[in-house]
């Protein structure tokens, strides 16, 4: 089977694991670096230049954007085309986040029935009021991670002196909502000493610590930066906290509770699907800074319920045994979709 992929993550490793199962993977990347509209242009062009040398099986779009110039191909070569949508665009909290986003919406909704097949990356997505009407083939396939098992920082050992470590694993961006779990911090300082540690990198740095500040929460809150290896992170933290208003997936609550961690979260992405409540974590509505600080407090009070969810973590079936059952079951989405 050959295969175009239209990526805006060229570089990743995985990539190149696709194309031993393959007759052909050329991959088309859309990178920032190439201008943020010329890049679209510059990609567009390449990949029609591919298929008028070459007949490919397949073309696969891993964005909405993609997915355009996708169909523009598909039309133009005669190729089906598979849609994935890696984030909950049919949120609420999405469509209010930017006019880009809720542009990507009504794209979307135009591109939908003129698909071959949609890869989507949770239950949640698939099962939003728009994809529920749709009459094509939709395969769940969440994204695969696998976190080192060994190495990296021990909180306990690098802060020592705290007696609940929660941790993040965000981007420093607006949907990730890190402003909540500081607002969140203010609430359980109050009744324990507790460390939030922040790994992750993005354009809200600024904000954040402008925030910290005003919280006068220097001595509750670390921003780590990115890490390559996060399974020290897991393996010492009390928790996982997320906060975020929209979830396509929630790649760090898999990660946590392949590690055994139990996750605090809001109802986004996995919530429900993987992360239970009760089970492996506790779940609340988006936006309740409160409501969280109160379970974080449950949490750390109740010695039965921490032993429950960190057992049920430990014990949580995981969407794939190994990345090449990821990959068999990628591939065999893109066979569906050629049929």
């Amino acid at each position: 089977m050959k295969v175009l992929m239209l990526s805006s993550d060229p570089r990743n490793s995985r990539l190149k694991r696709y194309a031993e199962v393959l007759e052909k993977l050329e991959i088309i990347g859309f990178e920032r670096k190439d201008g943020r509209f010329a890049r679209f242009w510059k990609g567009y062009k390449k990949a029609r230049e591919i298929l008028s040398r070459e007949r490919f099986d397949l073309i696969t779009a891993q964005e909405i954007e993609h997915s355009f110039l996708a169909w523009l191909l598909s039309n133009k070569f005669k190729i089906p085309w598979q849609m994935q949508i890696h984030t909950d665009i049919f949120s609420p909290y999405y469509v209010r986040h930017s006019v880009s986003n809720r542009a990507r919406v009504f794209l979307a909704k135009f591109l939908i029935p003129r698909t071959n097949c949609i890869r989507v990356v949770s239950e949640r997505i698939r099962k939003s009021n728009f994809l529920k009407e749709v009459r094509l083939p939709i395969s769940v396939l969440p994204i695969y991670s696998k976190v080192k098992k060994e190495g990296g920082i021990n909180l306990r050992e690098k802060y020592p002196g705290y007696d609940l470590y929660i941790l993040m694993v965000a981007r420093l961006a607006h949907e990730k909502n890190i402003n909540l779990a500081l607002k969140t911090m203010t609430g359980v300082i109050k009744e324990i000493k507790a460390l939030l540690v922040v790994v992750g990198e993005g354009p809200d740095r600024k904000n954040i610590e402008l925030e910290i500040g005003n919280l006068k929460l220097e001595n509750s809150i670390r921003l780590e930066g990115w890490q390559d290896n996060l399974s020290g992170y897991y393996s010492s933290a009390d928790l996982l906290l997320i906060t975020s208003n929209y979830e396509g997936y929630g790649l760090s609550a898999v990660e946590a509770i392949s590690c055994g961690l139990p996750v605090i979260m809001t109802d986004v992405g996995v919530a429900g699907e993987i992360i239970k409540n009760g089970i492996n974590g506790l779940i609340v509505s988006v936006g309740s800074g409160y409501i969280l600080s109160v379970e974080i407090l449950k949490f750390f009070k109740d010695a039965d319920l921490r032993l429950k969810l960190k057992e049920g973590a430990k014990n949580t079936k995981l969407p794939y045994t190994s990345f090449e059952d990821y990959r068999d079951k990628l591939v065999n989405s893109w066979l569906i979709c050629k049929k």
